[in-house]
Parts: structure tokens; C-alpha cells; sequence
């Protein structure tokens, strides 16, 4: 394999100067002479991303191809699929718009692939905070972050899609390859990831393919982060529901280790706070993400039309005190279910 043989593909929504970014990083790539195409799924309504496709598409180095795809109805699944119905590559490299990519990303997502041959191979991301967070800057990091220190090789348990290389040819089934069921929660990758695992499929760890986080101010927030927590917890319920035929027992047995989680980190999480421990935000994290697998039933919605009204609702600063915690408790780069 080359990288001629791959697509990096990144799904966006409103955000042009982190895609501005995100592509822009790949035209420094290590392996831009030997070319490589870049696809921009644009999943806005009014097909905004066009304008950064455009404007970036005279800067790209020779060899490095870009294009464009528009999918309007609203979902990350959406974005997805459609950039895989556009594919002409086996491989496609996946890199979220607030993401960015040093130069030898694609060179080391490749290599591992090529040494192992596992059907999705995964990256570290390291997290750039913006500069105004103070409070509770270690959690966030790794909140937002991946790096699990692992040796390159197989791994059993897969990660989220952002800075992954999948082997299309590896995908078992019909398409769409990602549930659009999933448009406005999220855990598409999840689901497709079973899909392979349910086949006999490979995972792999290229631990140098690192690649950078860079949140939106507006979701460096324990609200935030404590929503997608619960959201991360409910994961193992919902693969469990979305069984064929449903897996009702370990439905069960995931609410069962939920409840003990809640009770065991939130008792910490209550006597850390009482010391003001600078690290209790990772003991709510955890509590709530036991939290969620109680409540595997809520929804919670962070794609698609929820991206609307997630824009127009006012950031809580991250600098914030305690009083953040007892809001937020009523959510690649994260673990599938036996890790959460």
C-alpha cells in the first residue's frame, strides 16, 4: 500500500477556521509527493464548508488531491456515509475538524497498517487547551485526549473514529456502513466497530500516528464534558439493546456495575470536592459515566439538529468553581464498553 491508496476524510459542521486548520496540517504531510486525497464532508445545511474547500484548494501542494462532498440532512452518520459513497481508495484515514495532523501522521497510521493489517488501525491525540482554562486543565487534557500508552501491535479494544485508518475492504456486510440511528448521539464508530469485531476483524495501535485536539472553548465546560460522560457511559446498555436478538442479561449485569461505580465514585468525588482536590473531576467523570449505564434510556443528543441549539447556549467558563460540578451532573479520540 501507498498513499496514493488513501483518503483522509474529514466530517465538518460549521466550524471553518478548525477546518481551515485540519486540512491545512495535511499539506505538510511526510508523504504529500507520493499524493493522497483529502475529502471534506460538509454536513452543513447551507453547504458552508464550500467556501474553505475553495479557498484551500489552490494552496494544496502537488499531490495532495482535495474534494467535496455535501450532506445536508443532518446527522455525524450522515457525514460518514456519505463521504464513504464517495470513496475511490481502499483505505480511509479519519481526522475530526478540530483536529490537526503533524507530518508524519498519515506516514506512521500507514506503516503500522502495513506491518499488522488490522482492519482499523488507531492513533494518540494530544490535547491543546485554548489558553483561558485554569481549572481542571489534567482532566480535559485527558478528557478530550487518548494517548492509553500502548505498544504498537493488536488491541482489543477499539477507539473512537477520529484519527483511525480503516481498511474498507476488511467491512463486512452492505452499506451504509455507519447506523444513521445514531445521527444526533453519536457511537456510529461503535456500532461498526462490533460489526468488524463480530466477523473476526483486527484491531491495531500505531502509538507514533499522533495527532491534536483542539477543542471548542464552549465545550471545555463540566457541563459539557460531564453530558458526554454519561452519554460515553451508556454505551455498553445501548450495544447490549441493539443486540440481535437484545442481550437483556448483560443489560442487566452493565446497570449492575453502573450503580456500583455511581456509589463508589461519587463518594470520592464528594470528599475529594469537600478538600478541593485538583483531580475530582476525573472521580465525577467516572461516577457519571456509571450513572449513565442506570440511565441507559436518556437521550443524549450532540449531532445533528442538537448541534443547533448546542450554538446558541452560553459556554459556562471553564475557569468556573465548584458550582460547575453541580450543574454538569445532571455527560478517538474513547474505550468500547469493557473500558468505560
Amino acid at each position: 500500500m501507498s498513499p496514493n491508496d488513501i483518503t483522509v476524510v474529514i466530517p465538518t459542521y460549521n466550524r471553518p477556521e478548525s477546518l481551515h486548520r485540519a486540512v491545512e496540517s495535511l499539506f505538510w504531510q511526510s508523504v504529500r509527493k507520493e499524493g493522497f486525497t483529502v475529502l471534506i464532508a460538509d454536513n452543513s445545511a447551507d453547504a458552508s464548508a464550500r467556501f474553505t474547500f475553495d479557498a484551500l484548494t489552490g494552496k494544496a501542494p502537488e499531490g495532495v488531491t482535495l474534494h467535496y462532498v455535501h450532506a445536508p440532512a443532518p446527522g455525524v452518520a450522515n457525514a460518514r456515509n456519505a463521504a464513504m459513497d464517495a470513496l475511490d481508495t481502499q483505505l480511509v484515514a479519519f481526522l475530526d475538524d478540530d483536529q490537526s495532523a503533524p507530518v508524519h501522521w498519515l506516514e506512521e497510521l500507514l506503516a503500522t497498517y502495513e506491518g499488522y493489517g488490522a482492519a482499523v488501525t488507531f492513533g494518540p491525540i494530544a490535547t491543546e487547551l485554548p489558553e483561558a482554562v485554569t481549572a481542571h486543565q489534567s482532566y480535559f487534557e485527558d478528557f478530550f485526549g487518548r494517548d492509553p500508552r500502548l505498544r504498537e501491535g493488536f488491541i482489543d479494544k477499539p477507539y473512537g473514529c477520529g484519527n483511525s485508518l480503516l481498511d474498507t475492504h476488511q467491512i463486512p456486510g452492505d452499506k451504509p456502513w455507519f447506523d444513521v440511528k445514531m445521527n444526533e448521539v453519536g457511537g456510529e464508530d461503535d456500532l461498526l466497530w462490533v460489526r468488524l469485531k463480530d466477523a473476526g476483524r483486527k484491531f491495531a495501535w500505531a502509538p507514533k500516528a499522533t495527532s491534536y485536539e483542539h477543542p471548542l472553548p464552549q465545550r471545555v465546560t463540566l457541563s459539557y464534558t460531564l453530558r458526554r460522560a454519561l452519554s460515553y457511559g451508556q454505551g455498553p446498555c445501548t450495544l447490549a439493546l441493539r443486540a440481535d436478538p437484545p442481550r437483556y442479561a448483560s443489560l442487566v449485569m452493565w446497570m449492575a456495575i453502573g450503580a456500583g461505580k455511581f456509589a463508589l465514585h461519587g463518594t470520592k468525588w464528594l470528599a475529594m470536592w469537600a478538600l478541593r482536590h485538583p483531580d475530582r473531576a476525573y472521580e465525577l467523570d467516572k461516577a457519571v459515566r456509571g450513572l449513565g449505564k442506570i440511565l441507559f434510556w436518556k437521550k443524549m443528543k450532540f449531532y445533528g439538529a442538537a448541534t443547533v441549539s448546542q450554538r446558541s447556549t452560553p459556554a459556562i467558563p471553564a475557569g468556573s468553581t465548584d458550582s460547575d460540578d453541580s450543574r454538569a451532573s445532571r455527560h478517538p479520540g474513547q474505550p468500547l464498553p469493557a473500558n468505560r
